[in-house]
C-alpha cells in the first residue's frame, strides 16, 4: 500500500488505512502493528564536518517532530528499531 499526502495535509496514517475496507481489506485497528526506525546522531571528532556543525545537526535532529506524532499512530501500537549513526 502506498499512501500519498500532500503539503497541506496533515498525514493520519490510521485513517487512510481504514479507507482499505471498501477496497476488500478489512483491517482491524487493534491488529495493527507500526514498525518505525529511529536515529540517533552522534558527533564524532576526526575528518568530516566542524564539531559545532556536527553537534548543531545532532541538536537539530533530536529536536524535531517525532515520526510517530507526525504520523497521527497510536502509541500503544508501535514497534521502533533504533540505530545509532555517527557523523
Amino acid at each position: 500500500m502506498t499512501v500519498n499526502f500532500g503539503f497541506k495535509n496533515d498525514p493520519d496514517l490510521p485513517e487512510a488505512i481504514k479507507l482499505l475496507k471498501d477496497r476488500g481489506v478489512p483491517l482491524d485497528d487493534m491488529d495493527t502493528s507500526y514498525f518505525l526506525s529511529r536515529e540517533t546522531v552522534v558527533p564524532t571528532r576526526g575528518a568530516g564536518m566542524a564539531m559545532w556543525r556536527e553537534k548543531l545537526f545532532a541538536s537539530m535532529h533530536r529536536n524535531a517532530t517525532d515520526m510517530a506524532d507526525f504520523l497521527n499512530l497510536p502509541t500503544n501500537r508501535i514497534v521502533e528499531l533504533g540505530a545509532k549513526v555517527e557523523i
